[in-house]
């Protein structure tokens, strides 16, 4: 293909495709709120369910008797009939399950 052609070639893609819009403004993005507790009010099955909550993900680090204890809950949801449950959703509930109070302070590893 010789210079002169490829110069034809680009003309003819210049004058064929639509002159281009200046790109609108985008309006600034402040931070996002911080997060609320749940509101007091009765919440829908999907919120329930929390697939109607979105929170941001997190990275944990945990004990093998943590991890042990995960796969509990895990086979314990399985003989209740819940299948597939994954580590996110056992954490999950070990979270909502447990009282939080007094006890915890002999549990941290760090207060031994």
């Amino acid at each position: 293909m010789t210079k002169a052609h490829s110069e034809s070639i680009l003309t003819k893609l210049k004058t064929a495709l639509p002159k281009s819009v200046a790109s609108p403004t985008l309006p600034t993005v402040s931070a996002p709120p911080p997060h609320e507790p749940r509101p007091s009010a009765p919440l829908s099955k999907a919120v329930q369910k929390g697939r109607g909550l979105r929170y941001p993900k997190i990275s944990v680090s945990l004990y093998q008797a943590d991890i042990a204890r995960l796969d509990e809950i895990k086979q314990f949801m399985r003989e209740q009939g819940v299948r597939n449950l994954t580590d996110s959703e056992a954490l999950r509930l070990a979270c909502r399950a447990v009282t939080v109070g007094e006890p915890f302070i002999g549990l941290s590893p760090d207060s031994k």
